[in-house]
Formats: structure tokens, C-alpha cells, sequence
């Protein structure tokens, strides 16, 4: 390569901009158009719906969803625009809630051990003699229908049986 093709600025990496500070969520689109992505893009690469990102950088919070996929949407725009979601994050507090996102925070896992126990114990002997009467009344007809030779029985039940 020659040193012409070295100093070419098409071919280097512009270096990273500066994590701006965001004080509303009006400025994302400011912010989103300087990167020079469309809203459309924005919509492909997030997999939400352009009316969602359109009223986050609207500031039209009724329109948002609450909760989790709020937290959400806005964790992966500001990763997408490359800033810091907590300043977001804490301005939408009142729309987010107190979300706690993940699933080792989910109800049915924190008690799912307690469950098993309790259930596992108790039926495991019940089914156990619900299987061994099956087999002894599945025995007992296969003995009064012929279906067992008189051969394979011991003679106390032979006796009986006769």
C-alpha cells in the first residue's frame, strides 16, 4: 500500500463520539439523526414498532407500553445510539416502575423447589400403590381368564384357583 492510500480518511475508523448527556428524550431523535439512521432503521435493527420510537422521541409517554418492555426499548435504543440509558431510565421511572428484569427474579422459579418437594414425596408413594394394585388386579384376571399356565402359578394359588 502506498502512503496516499494509508492517509486516506475513507479507509480509517473515525474515532468514537462522546457519550452526550441526555436531559430529555426529545433529543434522542436529534441524537439519532446525527449517527445518520433513519427512523425506519431504527425499527429494523430494534424490532419494535416505529410509533413506539417515534413517541419516546416524541415524548408522548401515554402511547408507550409500561413496565419491562419499556425498560426495554429504552436499554436498547441508548445501546443502539451509544449512551448511557440510566439518565432514560430514571426520567421514565414513573412509566417503568420498579421492574426487576430477568428470569431469576420470576415468581414461578423462586418458589418452583418448594413445589417439587412438597409433591414429589407425598405422590411418589401414592403412586406407587396405585401401580402395584393395577398389577395385582391385571394378574388376578390374567389367572381367572386362563391366561397364566396352571404351571407358572405356586400350588397355594393353584389350589385357590381351582
Amino acid at each position: 500500500m502506498t502512503d496516499v492510500e494509508l492517509k486516506n480518511p475513507l479507509r480509517e475508523e473515525s474515532p468514537p463520539v462522546q457519550n452526550e448527556l441526555i436531559i430529555s428524550t426529545g433529543s434522542l431523535r436529534s441524537l439519532r439523526v446525527s449517527k445518520g439512521l433513519s427512523l425506519h432503521d431504527v425499527e429494523v435493527r430494534l424490532k419494535y414498532p416505529a410509533k413506539l420510537i417515534d413517541a419516546l422521541e416524541s415524548e408522548r409517554f401515554e402511547s408507550l407500553p409500561r413496565g419491562l418492555p419499556l425498560k426495554s426499548l429504552v436499554k436498547n435504543y441508548a445501546k443502539l445510539l451509544e449512551i448511557d440509558s440510566r439518565p432514560l431510565e430514571a426520567m421514565l421511572e414513573p412509566y417503568i416502575g420498579s421492574v426487576q428484569g430477568g428470569i431469576a427474579n420470576h415468581t414461578s422459579t423462586r418458589t418452583l423447589g418448594a413445589h417439587e418437594i412438597e409433591h414429589t414425596q407425598g405422590g411418589s408413594v401414592l403412586w406407587f400403590v396405585l401401580i402395584v394394585i393395577l398389577a395385582l388386579v391385571a394378574a388376578g384376571v390374567a389367572v381367572w381368564q386362563g391366561l397364566i399356565p396352571s404351571a407358572w402359578l405356586p400350588a397355594w394359588l393353584g389350589a385357590w384357583t381351582k
